[in-house]
């Protein structure tokens, strides 16, 4: 029988020798410069591709054209391309679509079969079974998949299809049976079993509830697109969704991976236990003392300072609640203690705003369990954009003080280019992530300038604090005009020499400068 590379190097020649110019990609999506290695055949000009895919059972040339190509520009390549897999005995496939073909749009294909080379590395057994059932093995671990329709053998990737029920199996033969039918869940609960684990056991439930949240915000998404919801007041909610959606098959993908698994696991475990739980059932306990002044504050949003719920309130978090806050000098009280119940989810209103805001003319209450999901992914934007808010207007507080400044004194004692604590002379800096780099600069000048002046302890303070917020803001221009604040410094610095030597002054602008431009921090966030 003729080889597939020999197949692949035949259509390569048919279509390049017709005049077609073409991108060539491997079965597994990357780009190649090799024929014989090439899977699908690209051709930009028409909006197709020329697939030729590969089983133990079967090869299949499958041709697909969108409804613009013409197909009479086309047809000599199609009656070659025909002959080729009639004289091979290949079964030849010839499909229309409605939109132009991409190579993104064959994703779905390469990646099933990165997931089964990806398997074959990791130990996975290949999916075996019958035309009702499939099964994976790793070691004394099996994944049994149902399926709701009957197995083609012939047809690639025909077991991780129509999917009825996903079971892990150990090795005393005990079964249990997946929430969800995401089979990269499956994958990743089967390395769990079979490294000890069990899907009941912390770890376990973990796996679960990222497959439970990713099922339920698709379920999210999916609607939204559907019934028309994605507006001016919805676009960063369900970009949001669509992110975590990505960040989470990531993730649940890359466990049935043993080094993945083990690092995961590791992080997982050494993360500290958090007492919301107390503070909810102790919140709680005091709302459910005043339900009448509880309804009226879910039904308003506001709480009535004079209300004997509220003094509870203020008194529970005394120790919590900022001075200035609770004396109303630098924060209201009242908005403090909503945003704490907020955050526990003991308002309704913030899940309240969004079924009013994804509700065509009746909500669907089958999303009721998507809506928790959502509403932590809108306190998490909201929580990034506060401390993007706090990081402009410190960075604009910096800005300002450097430009008012004609020079700024170095404490005595401190020489930038042999102080070992300067991290521009440590052979790791470079090596570091940019933002780490601006960061560790600022915090570095911060605590180095001499404080003694009014204006030059501002300008420390604003350095430090601005170190801090470098690793959380999000916002790229705010980096770029961090770099440029320090860069606008470096000329302003000098260091003050001892006073038995008789020398004023050491300009240290120019070596702090020429060791950043080491860093090409002009190229910072490009």
């Amino acid at each position: 029988m003729i080889s597939g590379e020999t197949i692949a190097d035949n259509i390569f020649k048919i279509l390049k020798g017709n005049g077609h110019k073409i991108k060539i990609f491997t079965d597994e999506g990357e780009n190649t410069v090799d024929p014989q290695s090439a899977r699908r055949f690209y051709i930009p000009e028409l909006g197709s591709m020329v697939n030729l895919d590969e089983t133990d059972n079967k090869r299949e040339l499958r041709v697909s054209v969108n409804q613009n190509t013409d197909l009479n520009e086309f047809k000599d390549t199609l009656a070659l391309l025909k002959n080729l897999a009639n004289r091979n005995v290949i079964e030849y496939t010839l499909k229309s679509f409605t939109k132009a073909i991409t190579p993104k749009d064959q994703d779905y294909q390469a990646q099933k079969v990165r997931d089964m080379k990806q398997d074959v590395q990791e130990g996975i057994s290949p999916a075996y079974g019958s035309t009702k059932s499939s099964y994976q093995q790793l070691e004394n671990a099996k994944l049994i998949i149902k399926h709701t329709k009957p197995v083609n053998e012939e047809s690639r990737g025909s077991r991780s299809r129509n999917i009825n029920a996903i079971y892990i199996e150990n090795s005393d033969g005990e079964r249990y049976k997946m929430p969800t039918n995401n089979l990269a869940g499956g994958r990743a609960m089967l390395r769990h079993v079979k490294e000890g684990g069990t899907p009941y056991d912390d770890f376990g439930m973990y796996i679960q509830e990222q497959c439970n949240e990713l099922k339920k915000l698709k379920e999210f998404k999916k609607y939204t697109l559907r019934n028309g919801l994605v507006n001016e007041d919805t676009t960063d909610i369900v970009e949001a969704v669509s992110n975590r959606i990505n960040s989470l098959r990531e993730g649940i993908g890359k466990l049935k991976g043993c080094k993945c698994y083990k690092e995961t696991k590791e992080k997982f475990e050494a993360k500290e236990p958090v007492n919301e739980g107390f503070e909810s059932d102790e919140v709680m306990a005091i709302m459910n003392k005043h339900p009448e002044e509880v309804a009226k504050m879910k039904q308003t949003g506001d709480i009535d300072s004079r209300s004997d719920l509220y003094m509870e309130l203020v008194d529970y978090y005394s120790d919590e609640m900022p001075y200035g806050t609770m004396k109303a000098r630098d924060g209201d009280p009242i908005e403090w203690i909503l945003d704490k119940l907020d955050d526990l989810d003991m308002l309704e209103s913030a899940q309240n705003k969004l079924r009013n805001q994804f509700t065509v003319r009746t909500f669907d209450e089958g999303l009721n369990d998507a809506l928790p999901y959502v509403n932590a992914l809108v306190k998490e934007m909201k929580a990034i954009k506060e401390a993007d808010d706090f990081a402009k207007e410190t960075l604009d507080n910096l800005v300002n003080t450097i430009d008012g400044m004609d020079s700024v004194k170095l404490r005595k004692g401190v020489d930038v280019k042999s102080d070992p604590e300067n991290p521009m002379n440590m052979s790791t800096f470079g090596n570091m992530p940019k933002e780490n780099q601006v960061a560790v600069v600022m915090e570095y000048l911060g605590n180095s300038i001499d404080y003694a002046k009014k204006g030059e302890d501002q300008l420390s303070q604003l350095l430090t604090r601005m170190s801090d917020l470098m690793e959380i803001v999000k916002e790229r221009s705010i980096l770029v005009k961090a770099v440029g604040a320090v860069k606008a410094l470096m000329p302003k610095l000098s260091a003050t020499a001892s006073e038995d030597t008789g020398v004023k002054k050491v300009s240290v602008g120019n070596y702090m400068e020429r060791k950043l431009s080491n860093y090409e921090f002009d190229k910072l966030f490009g």
